[in-house]
């Protein structure tokens, strides 16, 4: 059974002798090959080169495009930095929300590399091994163009502005979102941090958020995994249940798996929950005893997925332990 074989099987819900896994090596594949992160960034061969290398090391059943969001908010006019050892963030957001104008997903620079990586990585790994479309929620991504500040500033006190960007934002992430699974993605993740009450009230959640959520899902040609964004998602995760074409959810390291089995139900893909970013500070033997309890504790679940939690898995992780961890999960 290959990796793609694997994952289906888990989408249906058929049981296998160990879940599929994946980890959140996006960053991580520069590190193996000691590709300059501008050029990482920049050229999908190199990205590619990448995710080749994070193959040979640990075999994850699930290859991500590239985890880099501020790509996105570049092609809206934002400024990026290139920090060591990290993906790209906005040295500059854009200011001023482009109600006017939206980047081509044909043409623009930015957008171009996360589709010809996507590309890329279909073309090398075939029907092996499923790759994951990494986007920006449509209802996060004003914050990374106009700045959080500015977002949030919309969102309570101008919120007819507000849906105009949903608008744009809702059209461009459908426009990627397609172009992508074209492109070869076998479904489409994003990280989603405006829906959740420690930024926002409840009400604007539920008049403008997930409407703005549901309107874009609705049109999305392919499956969709919602990821918990950096913030535990277990208690709001029923606001999110009935949103169109989502068929998978990745839930935080803090959250309980049982859980968030509880309640999305039996029959959608649960994935975690490992805390990614923690894996360079903590000692292999704690890690590798997580590990175990997560597989133990759903080992009766043909529904799931593991996964690591939040953000890239850090630079200075040693790839000892990241080879630790695939054999833990293969060998369970």
């Amino acid at each position: 059974m290959n990796s793609f074989e694997r994952v289906l099987a888990a989408l249906h819900g058929t049981p296998q002798t160990r879940p599929p896994f994946t980890l959140t090596l996006s960053l991580y594949g520069a590190k193996l090959t000691g590709c300059a992160l501008a050029d990482y960034y920049r050229h999908p061969e190199r990205y590619a080169e990448g995710q080749m290398a994070v193959t040979e090391l640990c075999a994850p059943d699930i290859i991500f495009s590239p985890f880099a969001l501020p790509l996105e908010a570049e092609a809206f006019g934002s400024e990026l930095k290139f920090l060591p050892c990290n993906p790209p963030n906005v040295r500059k957001p854009a200011g001023a929300f482009p109600l006017d104008t939206s980047p081509d997903v044909n043409s623009h620079p930015s957008l171009i590399y996360l589709r010809q990586s996507v590309r890329l990585l279909r073309k090398i790994f075939s029907e092996e091994t499923p790759i994951c479309g990494i986007l920006t929620a449509p209802v996060d991504l004003p914050a990374i163009i106009m700045g959080v500040d500015s977002w949030i500033e919309a969102l309570v006190l101008k919120p007819e502005l507000a849906r105009k960007i949903l608008e744009v934002t809702g059209s461009h992430f459908v426009s990627m979102a397609n172009a992508l699974l074209e492109d070869g993605a076998a479904f489409i993740a994003l990280p989603v941090m405006f829906t959740h009450p420690s930024l926002l009230y409840k009400r604007l959640i539920d008049e403008l958020i997930l409407p703005a959520l549901t309107h874009s899902f609705k049109e999305v040609k392919g499956p969709i995994v919602f990821h918990h964004g950096g913030n535990p998602i277990n208690s709001t995760l029923t606001d999110y249940l009935a949103l169109p074409n989502v068929v998978a959810f990745a839930v935080d390291h803090r959250d309980t798996l049982a859980e968030a089995r509880s309640i999305i139900g039996p029959g959608r893909l649960l994935l975690g929950n490992l805390n990614g970013p923690t894996l360079a500070r903590l000692p292999p033997d704690e890690i590798l005893a997580k590990v175990k309890g997560i597989l133990t504790d759903r080992a009766g679940d043909p529904h799931f997925i593991f996964a690591t939690s939040a953000a890239d898995v850090p630079w200075d992780t040693p790839p000892e332990l990241v080879k630790a961890i695939a054999e833990t999960i293969t060998a369970f």
